[in-house]
């Protein structure tokens, strides 16, 4: 009897069906490939969708009937508060379901669930009944860690950073266009329109995924089962530069969350009218959200040429720097300038400490250290707004910008003493390894 042959490599899980002996198709591009853009696409219009109502969220409360600088400022907080907490819950279920029935259902989940919920807040005729479906869009939406995880799986290992790399560079874009459109279409036609137009982005970013991206997907062998906790933690002897990244990436989204839901509100004081300020949150927005692109593409090859601490610490500084004078702006443009400022500071810090943190992370302990740093850094987005409303209510809108500036001075100073020597040991680390 002839042996069985040895198993084939593992494959990529999502890829297209098995090739037939005539191509469909003239273009040179490999299965993974196809799916691997077809993806971004979908990401690019998801994102796109999910990011056209941050300009006008304060204004569309007022309309539901919010009076009064306090009760807006609490509800405010509370919609952008109350969403990351229960995404935060949510996603270890997503993921032992994407473990059990594949990856690929998943995308279309976030991306159908999100997009009826934004129809649904369009719908919606007082503030409880948008911020109860804001929680659910929290528990149903979290497309950037689903896509991230097909794209993870449907690449070979080799191209990963590549793909991953591509992935980043849609969900930036999308988060510069959103807020353009969305502030200007709200000023123009109403707040209701832009969440009908996400949630339309959103399905036909769930149809793309569903019709053209093949997952091959078989279901792992029943094994105990496991919970992340922070007590699987303690065997890895955690690198003081782990713990000092992961309190970095969790306090740069704590402060990006402290301002950026009172925007808004402050814009509004610049300028004449509502719709006006809507237009202009918008484009203060995207501007942000392209320096933050821009960074994280320039910054991380600076990083290497320059050394990672130091360009830690400059893009530290410069954001902490950056955040004070926006309190003293007299005009949309001078916001923006300064905001574009903050936005690159911000998106250098993102690689940077990324990319430590990726080197230093204990070996078979990566899960658990990725799976740590998503839960402090949903932590931040969450408390984030709590900090901005009673800041505002107790000290004026224009509060948000120095406390974050401040915040963001203390934890330069903090890294700069946890990482004193840390590009000559882990060069030394390197030789000895």
């Amino acid at each position: 009897m002839k042996p069985p042959s040895p198993p084939s490599p593992a494959e990529p899980a999502c890829q297209d069906p098995p090739a037939q002996p005539r191509r469909r198709f003239s273009l040179r591009i490999e299965p993974w490939q196809r799916n691997l853009y077809i993806i971004i696409l979908a990401q690019l219009i998801g994102i796109l969708g999910f990011s056209l109502a941050v300009p006008f969220l304060p204004f569309y409360l007022e309309e539901l009937g919010a009076s009064g600088f306090e009760e807006l400022a609490f509800w405010v907080g509370f919609i952008n508060s109350a969403g990351p907490i229960v995404m935060a819950l949510a996603s270890p279920v997503w993921g032992a379901v994407a473990d059990r029935y594949g990856r690929k259902p998943m995308l279309v989940r976030a991306f159908v669930g999100g997009g009826v919920v934004m129809i649904l807040m369009a719908l919606a005729q007082t503030v409880p009944q948008l911020a109860t479906l804001r929680i659910i869009q929290g528990a149903l939406s979290g497309s950037v860690t689903a896509a991230t995880v097909l794209v993870a799986t449907c690449v070979p290992p080799e191209q990963r950073g590549y793909a991953l790399g591509l992935l980043q560079s849609a969900i930036f874009a999308g988060h510069s266009l959103g807020p353009m459109l969305g502030g200007t279409a709200g000023g123009l036609w109403g707040y209701r329109v832009p969440f009908v137009g996400a949630g339309v982005l959103l399905m036909i970013a769930g149809l793309v995924v569903t019709l053209l991206v093949h997952e091959t997907f078989e279901r792992p062998a029943p094994r105990p089962r496991q919970r992340f906790s922070l007590k699987a933690l303690r065997g890895a002897r955690m690198d003081p530069m782990v713990v000092t990244m992961l309190v970095l990436m969790m306090m740069n989204r704590l402060s990006t969350s402290v301002t950026l839901p009172m925007l808004p509100l402050y814009v509004q004081t610049l300028v004449a009218t509502e719709q006006q300020a809507s237009t202009a949150t918008g484009w203060i927005s995207g501007a942000t959200s392209l320096a933050n692109a821009i960074a994280a593409v320039a910054v991380g090859k600076a990083a290497d040429r320059l050394g990672r601490r130091r360009v830690l610490l400059a893009c530290l500084g410069l954001a902490a720097v950056g955040y004070m004078p926006q309190m003293l702006t007299t005009t949309p443009l001078q916001l923006l300038l300064l905001r574009a400022i903050t936005g690159f500071a911000g998106g250098g810090l993102v690689p940077v400490s990324s990319a430590i943190l990726a080197e230093r992370a204990p070996e078979g302990r990566h899960g658990a250290i990725y799976g740590l740093s998503s839960s402090l850094t949903s932590a931040g987005r969450a408390v984030g707004p709590v900090i901005g409303t009673v800041a505002v209510t107790q000290w004026g809108l224009g509060s948000v910008f120095p406390i974050t500036g401040v915040m963001l001075a203390l934890v330069t100073a903090y890294v700069a003493m946890a990482t004193r020597g840390m590009e000559r040991r882990m060069a030394t680390e390197r030789v000895e390894g």
